[in-house]
């Protein structure tokens, strides 16, 4: 059953006031035995589904004039429909309680409508009390001002920089998905700089936004156990993503990537997607980033000479390196940017090194993971080793 109404949604765990009713399709739905409410408004443009097994009362008084209410445990929320037409409200309420009730109930195969707007942009009510927030193709500023959001989506809004201020968000979850970005080096990542969202932030979404490397800026995301980079240009995952140390999924299919970092060899995954991308056999040198950098760059580097005298700016690298501290990209010389792309752990001393003070070698492997999402003819991988170019001076951790 399909009706047309207006909803008031209010969770229950958050004190809500001021909660504004959106116009809202209603429908009844059958999944695997089980009967769903559907909600779809501009909060929910992809619809809200609320088991009625978890129904825990319905408000009845009111039904003869198009008034109900819908009590959930489970998520715990009251839902208040309000309609014009009474007699839609009432066949509603008696075809939910007859579902409640156990009896055989024809559900309709009538489908949601595509959309609720004939604008463009959607965007849901701003209730600074609301846990989840959902914008596609334009992005507010008044979304900062939601202190109580854990969920945030922003799908295709363009966003000229993504506001520091959502750093300050007690985000859990945060989807930038088909956002347009500027993808150069001066895009600034500094909301990975606040503390609050270091701690929080649990899943992060960046498919399609056309980048072409991570930004470094994610490794201060400490808590960060979930990671999707699908669908862009990534022609190389750096070795910093190894100190994301509660990373368990991570899906980076339909990319460019030929090789993998070595500090996928000593992780298990739950979960890892890396299909749709250049990994077959050997890798050439030429499209290694750290040999472009190399041939790039006017460091003259022979087998077993090391540079004996280290710059102090990379000794600064390496110190914030180990110790994590988050900073903003323009706090440090921008000649530095670079360098957080090219460093990695010593395959025997786990200390940094840069590429002009290391041996890069290959090896084949597969990362493990509990769920490896792969090419059928994909039997190994190429794992990127980096290693001190000093034997005698490198001495491996106990």
């Amino acid at each position: 059953m399909l009706i047309r109404c207006s909803i008031t949604m209010q969770d229950l765990n958050v004190p809500q006031w001021n909660v504004r009713p959106l116009i809202s399709y209603v429908m009844t739905k059958k999944i695997n035995n089980n009967y769903y409410l559907c909600v779809k408004n501009i909060m929910f443009p992809h619809d809200k589904c609320f088991n009625l097994a978890m129904l825990n009362k319905i408000y009845h008084k009111f039904v003869a004039e198009g008034k109900m209410g819908l009590e959930f445990k489970e998520p715990k929320h009251l839902l208040s429909i309000d309609s014009k037409n009474k007699t839609e409200v009432n066949m509603l309420y008696t075809h939910i309680k007859a579902i409640v009730e156990g009896k055989k109930v024809n559900i309709a195969t009538r489908q949601m409508p595509k959309s609720m707007s004939s604008t463009k942009a959607v965007v849901n009510h701003f209730d600074l009390m609301a846990l989840e927030f959902v914008a596609v193709n334009r992005f507010d500023n008044r979304v900062l001002n939601m202190r109580h959001l854990t969920t945030l989506t922003l799908e295709k809004c363009d966003l000229p920089t993504i506001p520091i201020e959502i750093g300050r968000l007690k985000l859990k979850y945060l989807d930038i998905s088909g956002s347009k970005l500027p993808i150069n080096q001066d895009t600034f990542w500094n909301w990975t700089s606040m503390t609050v969202i270091c701690d929080t932030l649990i899943t992060l979404k960046m498919d399609s936004i056309g980048i072409k490397r991570l930004p470094f800026e994610i490794m201060f995301l400490k808590n960060l156990q979930t990671l999707s980079a699908t669908k862009n240009k990534l022609s190389y995952l750096p070795q910093f993503i190894g100190e994301l140390k509660k990373l368990k999924a991570l899906f980076v299919a339909d990319n460019f990537l030929r090789y993998l970092p070595r500090c996928f060899s000593a992780k298990i995954f739950d979960e890892m997607n890396i299909s749709s991308n250049l990994i077959r056999g050997r890798v050439n040198q030429y499209n290694d980033h750290l040999f472009r950098y190399l041939a790039v760059s006017s460091t003259v580097k022979k087998d077993n000479v090391e540079n004996t005298v280290t710059s102090l700016s990379h000794l600064a690298l390496y110190n914030l390196m180990d110790n994590c501290i988050p900073f903003k990209r323009q706090d440090i010389p921008r000649t530095l940017w670079i360098y957080f792309n090219l460093m990695g752990r010593c395959k025997v001393c786990n200390k940094w090194i840069l590429p002009d003070y290391c041996k890069i070698s290959y090896k084949h492997s597969l990362p493990r993971a509990m769920r490896l999402i792969k090419d059928q003819d994909l039997h190994n991988i190429v794992l990127q080793l980096m290693s001190c170019s000093i034997p005698n001076n490198c001495k491996r951790r106990v």
